[in-house]
């Protein structure tokens, strides 16, 4: 089997994307050190899309009839796979998308290997309303994630009193933010949701917020994407005590996360773990177990084999496996930064995926995690 690694291992992305091909060559170095896929290598070819989604589509056409791989693990960004899906259905492979995303979608030649809003924003709305407040102001980078998941929360928000006070969606590398701190001082909000991309916007944002006199004390953000990536780039005074929502966090305490952490330093020196790292991880190695199942690697066999397998290394604390809708089933985690990276201060058990929720608060809490006594509920 030959994979495909479409990363933007240039540009404004660069610094996330390429902690998330080191979570899958990870994953490709453990699958050969320990045998292969019937005793041949796993192989794979890269692809940088140099943080340009016009390059996404171009990517999936190289790597496919140039690099002949036979499936692509990659994209970041939700406008990165919505401009992969037509060339991943032109050149008849399969896409594994590793990332957590506003949902919204199904697709036979995409497997979703992160979480959809309904499995992670429901219990971390319930968790802000009832420990950092009910006034919350949304601020995001304009494109289909942030504004869907700004939808999503403001639908759902009067389920738990929540009340919307602003909204500001600012361009991908936005770095000025004094107009929307000077909108967040007009509104009061008890909580920033933050729901910014790139490490650029996302310091920027955070530093011009704390100089503004801002603190977790008095006005705490609960972000959706602020990996510890992200906080490597603040100082521990502009980031600690602000919070996360995560299907992962670095300090888990399990032995399959201590393996993992051991296998990136190890293999790709990295030290920096997040969810969509994870993602990429458990996608290589589902595709392994597929290979070995499948009769072929032709796509629709090894989509055959997808749903058949169970990965039970990954990381986020239970077996990782796919849905009949190509959905995965994750835990929810609250995360506190601390120190430039973040501790777990709350989880919850896992829901199951509903790609098309439409931001109301589903019935129950989900299904219990496989782990004994993993979690609870608000």
């Amino acid at each position: 089997m030959k994979v495909g690694m479409l990363y933007s291992l240039t540009g404004a992305l660069a610094d996330m994307e390429k902690s998330i091909l080191d979570g899958a060559l990870a994953a490709v170095h453990e699958v050969n050190r320990d045998g292969g896929i019937l005793g041949e290598p796993m192989t794979f070819a890269v692809y940088d899309d140099r943080s340009e989604v016009a390059s996404t589509a171009r990517g999936i056409d190289h790597l496919c009839r140039e690099e002949s791989v036979d499936v692509i693990v990659g994209g970041y960004t939700s406008a990165s796979r919505v401009a992969m899906r037509p060339a991943v259905h032109a050149n008849r492979t399969l896409l594994m998308y590793p990332t957590y995303f506003e949902g919204e979608e199904s697709d036979p030649r995409v497997f979703y290997c992160g979480a959809s809003p309904n499995q992670y924003m429901v219990d971390y709305l319930g968790w802000i309303a009832g420990t950092l407040g009910r006034r919350i102001y949304i601020v995001g980078s304009d494109y289909i994630y942030p504004r869907v998941l700004g939808e999503s929360i403001n639908r759902m928000g009067e389920h738990w009193g929540v009340e919307t006070v602003g909204n500001w969606y600012a361009p991908l590398g936005e770095t000025s933010f004094g107009a929307v701190l000077a909108d967040i001082d007009r509104k009061k909000p008890s909580v920033v949701v933050c729901n910014l991309v790139g490490r650029e916007s996302t310091t920027s944002f955070y530093t011009q917020f704390h100089r503004a006199g801002y603190t977790a004390d008095t006005l705490p953000i609960a972000a959706t994407v602020t990996t510890a990536i992200d906080l490597a780039h603040m100082p521990a005074e502009v980031s600690d005590g602000h919070y996360m929502v995560g299907t992962y966090f670095s300090r888990i305490e399990s032995e399959l996360n201590a393996a993992y952490r051991r296998s990136l330093v190890e293999i790709r020196a990295q030290e920096r773990t997040h969810a969509a790292q994870v993602g990429a991880y458990n996608a290589v190695h589902a595709l392994a177990l597929a290979a070995e199942q499948s009769p072929s690697l032709d796509p629709d066999d090894l989509a055959e084999a997808l749903l058949r397998v169970r990965f039970d290394g990954n990381p986020e604390g239970l077996p990782f496996y796919f849905r009949s809708n190509h959905y995965s089933a994750h835990p929810t985690y609250v995360g506190r930064a601390s120190g430039g990276d973040y501790e777990v201060i709350a989880e919850f058990r896992p829901r199951l995926p509903e790609p098309w929720w439409e931001g109301r608060v589903p019935v129950g809490h989900g299904f219990r995690s496989p782990r004994e006594g993993s979690g609870a509920t608000p």
